[in-house]
């Protein structure tokens, strides 16, 4: 892995306002819209679940990639959906931790595949698949193990 030279500052912008957006409209129709809709009818563990697998379904199924490549990644969506909505649960009302993680982690992607090259041979099953020159850190088992432990975390608080 090595960096690019130069920054494309008009990128730069739409990175931000990308992860600003996608942050935004993704927490309000998933841990805001759907997870008080389902609560209607569901205790708050099921619309938890039903919200998490929701949200890892709708992302696409990347049909040029393995199926284990995109078995991960729905797992990691999964866990991510979890971890937000939890977040979101233990600082209601104020669901802007939830937007700002969220938009963290696609302004992550978007950053780092700016200004990273990843070149050679990686275990996508360790660190994620690659795509557009650049590894999707939700996709490997580095981080669904971390998805794991923030999801533990903030379960013990929640249960507090």
């Amino acid at each position: 892995m090595r960096f690019k030279s130069g920054v494309n500052y008009s990128f730069l912008f739409d990175i931000l306002f990308t992860s600003i957006f996608v942050g935004l409209a993704e927490e309000l129709l998933f841990r805001v819209w759907l997870f008080e809709e389902l609560q209607l009818f569901l205790s708050t563990n099921k619309a938890i679940l039903i919200q998490s697998i929701l949200f890892s379904i709708l992302h696409p199924y990347n049909l040029d990639e393995s199926f284990t490549v995109n078995v991960l990644m729905k797992t990691g969506l999964f866990l991510l959906g979890i971890y937000l909505n939890i977040l979101r649960i233990n600082n209601y009302p104020n669901i802007f931790p939830s937007i700002a993680f969220h938009g963290g982690v696609v302004g992550y992607i978007f950053l780092a595949k700016s200004v990273l090259e990843v070149k050679g041979d990686y275990s996508f099953i360790i660190y994620g698949n690659q795509y557009d020159n650049f590894i999707n850190p939700v996709s490997g088992l580095i981080g669904i193990f971390t998805l794991l432990v923030l999801n533990i975390y903030q379960i013990k608080i929640f249960k507090k």
